[in-house]
């Protein structure tokens, strides 16, 4: 089976027009980027595409996607409901969903509500919980990281970017990203080739919300694998354990030299270990052949 181009493919839901990137071969895997508003571009994984059919959804409100209209919310079902939509235009099989972050939490809202859908699950640097405590663990954690290297960074400007509200424009949010970025990886200042990302990633002004899926962890179903840098100011590995501990038969992934981006910082480790998950998968979506043999258009994305 040949690589495939990369093709771009849209999803309608209601009025809304959802963006898809579509890159690879094998089993069909849906990536929901973080923020929430990040562009999806950082999470681009070329080694997992060897392998997969990586699926990288821009999330409504950003980048190509439609905005909502005025009133509506930008919340854990608006996501989970889209990611769904996008998944059954795809596909009527259960497939494989990777969640980053933010689109971690929108990941196990799905596995949750599409047991059905889920063939197996990646939450990568993420958490079962968000609310003022743990914000609060995540600002002392960024402010002793901001002290450690004052000699590189300004440590105030970093926290004071990190306490200050999104604001209502991207470049706004940009802005607040970039002063934040280098505290997410493990070692910024000594791996050059992540300098790029600093002018490059964007980010659009999109609430982040408290939430609490822990109580409901132990009804997901999908065979789960749980991603966590060691470094990781946010969702390091405290959240991890508890994601791995509280979904039957999870297993952890910890990355001792990575901070919230693995699949960049130990980019080899992190696409064997995980394929070496998703291609174990029972139940994972058929391959091209069988799919055309159904008479499913679906094959035209394998």
């Amino acid at each position: 089976m040949s690589t495939r181009s990369e093709t771009t493919h849209t999803v309608r839901v209601g009025d809304l027009s959802l963006i898809c990137h579509i890159r690879g071969r094998g089993p069909l895997c849906f990536v929901h980027p973080g923020g929430p508003g990040l562009s999806g571009d950082y999470l681009r994984m070329p080694l997992l595409e060897r392998r997969l059919t990586m699926v990288y959804l821009e999330p409504v409100g950003t980048g190509g996607s439609s905005r909502l209209p005025a009133g509506a919310r930008y919340d854990l079902d608006t996501y989970a409901d889209h990611l769904g939509a996008v998944i059954a235009d795809f596909s009527d099989a259960p497939v494989l969903v990777l969640g980053h972050g933010h689109g971690g939490f929108v990941a196990q809202n799905h596995a949750l509500r599409r047991p059905d859908r889920t063939a197996g699950l990646i939450l990568y640097a993420t958490a079962p919980v968000v609310d003022q405590h743990t914000r609060a663990a995540a600002r002392e954690k960024l402010r002793q990281y901001a002290l450690a290297h004052g000699d590189r960074i300004d440590a105030e400007a970093m926290v004071a970017a990190y306490d200050r509200p999104a604001g209502r424009w991207v470049h706004e949010t940009t802005a607040r990203l970039w002063q934040i970025l280098p505290a997410y990886f493990a070692d910024y200042w000594r791996r050059t080739e992540f300098a790029h990302l600093l002018g490059a990633l964007a980010c659009w002004p999109r609430p982040a919300t408290d939430f609490d899926l822990r109580c409901a962890l132990p009804s997901i179903t999908a065979p789960t694998m749980v991603v966590a840098g060691v470094h990781d100011f946010e969702f390091g590995p405290e959240p991890a354990e508890m994601l791995r501990s509280a979904i039957p038969g999870a297993v952890l992934a910890e990355f001792s030299d990575s901070g919230h981006f693995p699949h960049l910082e130990e980019a080899e480790r992190f696409s064997h270990m995980v394929l070496e998950f998703a291609l174990r998968v029972p139940g994972r979506p058929r391959r091209a052949s069988e799919m055309a043999s159904t008479g499913r258009q679906d094959a035209r994305w394998w």
